[in-house]
């Protein structure tokens, strides 16, 4: 990041130390990632939520049926026997590194 500033957030510890357990638990490395994730959200103007229960929230309607639609596809090649599978992580990276054309 060539372009970086550094802002600074006064805040009590125990505000600290929660907001670190919460990032942790969301699966950021770190509380100012979870404030950099924050930030780009509010600029994109795209809502977040991370209520109790469902972190992850619900799927747009239109999102439901797309990863309906692939769960059914996905089931229909498995049962014909055309669902690749892999005996390794490093063998499927390979193959979906080569289905995004990224050549490492």
């Amino acid at each position: 990041m060539k372009n970086q500033t550094r802002l600074t957030i006064p805040m009590n510890k125990e505000l600290r130390t929660r907001l670190k357990e919460r990032a942790s638990n969301l699966g950021f490395d770190s509380a100012q990632a979870l404030l950099r994730y924050v930030s780009k959200a509010i600029i994109d103007e795209r809502s977040i939520t991370f209520g109790a229960g469902d972190d992850w929230g619900e799927p747009s309607p239109r999102a439901a049926r797309r990863l309906n639609r692939w769960a059914k596809e996905a089931i229909a090649l498995s049962r014909a026997g055309k669902l690749k599978s892999y005996t390794s992580a490093k063998e499927f990276m390979k193959d979906l590194n080569r289905d995004i054309g990224k050549t490492d």
